[in-house]
C-alpha cells in the first residue's frame, strides 16, 4: 500500500556547508527511490522561513505566502502576532497534498494536521555547548528538542547522534532511526584536475586539507596553532583551508604556509581532495563529518580527532588523535612529510566500504512506511 510523504528543504538557505549538503543530497536520493518503495514523495519550500533568498531548486512543491505578507507596511503587524505560523501547518497540508509523513530538514513549526512528524537531529552540540552557536540556533534547537519531547520521531545523521538523542532527550529508541550518510557520486578515486589545481594555486601530493565552516567547534585555532608548531620543526607543507562563512571566531588568515581557498564551486571539491596529502579534521564535535566521507570516498588519507560521531565515520580507515592534543598532531603533521607514512594512511582509507545515498534513502523511506502506519 502506498502512503504519501513530503520532505522540508526550507532551512537550506541558511544551512552551512554540512548541513545543506546533507539535506540536498537525501532529497535527491529519496526522489529517486520513492516510488520503488511505494512512497509518493514530495519536496517543499515554505518561503516564509527565508524571505528574500531563492529557496532549494530542488523543491517540487513552494508553499504560498500569505498576501499580507508582501505589503511592506502591513505585514508588521501579523508577523508580531504570528498570523502566519499559526496558518503555516494547514498551508503546507494543502500544498503537500495532505502527506501522511512530514520531514522537518532543520526546525519547521508547522507539521501538516493528521502527518507523524519527522525531525533530522545532526548532533546535540547547540543544547550542550551553547558556547559555540548563535542565540539564533540555540533557540531553534530548544524548539527541534521540544518537537522530539512531544512525540516527533528522529532521523538522527549517524548512530553516535541517535545514541544522544536517546539519552538525553529520553526519546524512545521506536521513534529514532539511525539514518547515516555518504558521499556523493561524484566523489572518487582518481588523480586531481590540472585545471582546479591550477586555478587554486596547489601542487598535487603537496598540500594538507581542512573542509568546514569556520565555526567554533570545528577547533581551527587549535590546527592552526599545531600546524605553526610543526612548520617551526621542519614542515614545509601548506594547510589549505576550503570553507564559507561561519560565526563567534574570525577564520584563519592567509601566510606562514596557510591557503584560504573560499566559496568554492561544489564541482571542484573532489579535486581537492585528491590532490590533497591528507585531511585534517580536529572537530570537538561532528554529527557525522561528512568530509571524512568525501575524503575516504577519494582515496585520501584522514586524519580526525576521536571525538562524537568522528570514530565511527572514520571506522578504522584512516588515524584519530584526541582533539586537544597539540603534540600528537603536531607530529601528526610532520609524519605527512614521509612517503612512507602517506603510503599506509592511503592503504587504510582504500578499505572504506562506500556507502550510497541510494542505500541511506531506502533506509530512510522503510522508516516512513513503518511510522506512517503508526
Amino acid at each position: 500500500m502506498s502512503f504519501r510523504a513530503a520532505f522540508d528543504l526550507s532551512t537550506v538557505p541558511h544551512a552551512l556547508g554540512g548541513v545543506s549538503g546533507y539535506l540536498m543530497s537525501l532529497a535527491a536520493a529519496l526522489q529517486e527511490s520513492a516510488g520503488e518503495a511505494g512512497c509518493e514523495l514530495v519536496t517543499v519550500d515554505v518561503p516564509a522561513v527565508h524571505p528574500g533568498i531563492p529557496g532549494p531548486e530542488l523543491a517540487a512543491v513552494s508553499v504560498p505566502t500569505p498576501a499580507y505578507l508582501k505589503v511592506p507596511f502591513i505585514r508588521r503587524i501579523p508577523l508580531r502576532r504570528g498570523w502566519e505560523e499559526e496558518s503555516r501547518a494547514r498551508r503546507i497540508a494543502a500544498a503537500t497534498g495532505y502527506p501522511s509523513v512530514y520531514h522537518h530538514g532543520g526546525v519547521q513549526p508547522g507539521c501538516p494536521p493528521g502527518a507523524v512528524s519527522v525531525v533530522t537531529v545532526y548532533d546535540l552540540s547547540a543544547r550542550e555547548h551553547p558556547e559555540w552557536h548563535t542565540p539564533e540556533t540555540v533557540e531553534y534547537f530548544r524548539m527541534e528538542e521540544g518537537l522530539l519531547r512531544s512525540g516527533s520521531f528522529a532521523c538522527a545523521i549517524s548512530a553516535w547522534t541517535a545514541r544522544r538523542v536517546h539519552d538525553a532527550l529520553e526519546v524512545p529508541w521506536e521513534r529514532i532511526l539511525a539514518a547515516g550518510g555518504a558521499a556523493a557520486d561524484r566523489f572518487s578515486p582518481g588523480s586531481p584536475s590540472s585545471e582546479v589545481m591550477e586555478t587554486c594555486g596547489l601542487v598535487p601530493g603537496h598540500y594538507m586539507l581542512h573542509v568546514g565552516n569556520f565555526v567554533p567547534r570545528k577547533n581551527i585555532p587549535f590546527l592552526c596553532d599545531s600546524y605553526m608548531r610543526s612548520r617551526e620543526r621542519g614542515l614545509e607543507l601548506p594547510l589549505v583551508f576550503v570553507g564559507a562563512g561561519g560565526w563567534g571566531e574570525e577564520g584563519p588568515a592567509d601566510g606562514e604556509g596557510i591557503r584560504i581557498l573560499r566559496n568554492m564551486p561544489d564541482s571542484h571539491m573532489p579535486d581537492l581532495y585528491r590532490g590533497a596529502v591528507a585531511l585534517l579534521l580536529p572537530s570537538e564535535c561532528e554529527g557525522l563529518g561528512l568530509p571524512v566521507l568525501e575524503a575516504l570516498a577519494c582515496g585520501t588519507p584522514v586524519i580526525c580527532s576521536d571525538a562524537a560521531a568522528l570514530p565511527e565515520t572514520l571506522d578504522g580507515c584512516g588515524r584519530l588523535l584526541p582533539a586537544g592534543d597539540t603534540e600528537a598532531w603536531t607530529s601528526a603533521m610532520l609524519t605527512l612529510g614521509d612517503p612512507a607514512e602517506v603510503e599506509q594512511l592511503r592503504n587504510m582509507a582504500a578499505k572504506h566500504r562506500r556507502v550510497r545515498w541510494e542505500s541511506v534513502a531506502k533506509t530512510v523511506l522503510d522508516f516512513y512506511r513503518r511510522i506512517s502506519r503508526s
